[in-house]
């Protein structure tokens, strides 16, 4: 079970216009805890460059490519805003990563 890492950031001037996405983003998708589960649902942080969004799903079984493409339909809403930037990452879990090199985690 794999974690999606998205991370989104926009410059500080664009803030008002992400709020506005970002109500009609939870408009058309509400949570949704069937593709896994929100272990960061959306932190924020900022620096001189701007506002910096990270959020973190430990995704279920099977349900990978499912979580991407929603993943994909929820940013896409935020293209318009000036300075827009996202990445949506897979990243493996210790037990994932220890095991494709044929080994145990240790305890």
């Amino acid at each position: 079970m794999p974690y999606l890492v998205t991370f989104v950031r926009w410059p500080s001037e664009s803030t008002a216009e992400m709020i506005k996405k970002a109500i009609a983003v939870a408009k058309k998708f509400p949570p949704d805890d069937s593709f896994g589960e929100a272990l960061v649902p959306n932190a924020i942080n900022s620096d001189m460059d701007g506002i910096k969004s990270l959020s973190v799903t430990l995704v279920k079984e099977g349900k990978l490519e499912e979580i991407r493409r929603r993943a994909m339909a929820m940013v896409n809403m935020y293209l318009a805003v000036p300075g827009f930037k996202y990445s949506i990452e897979t990243w493996a879990t210790i037990e994932e990563a220890y095991t494709s090199i044929g080994q145990t985690p240790p305890e």
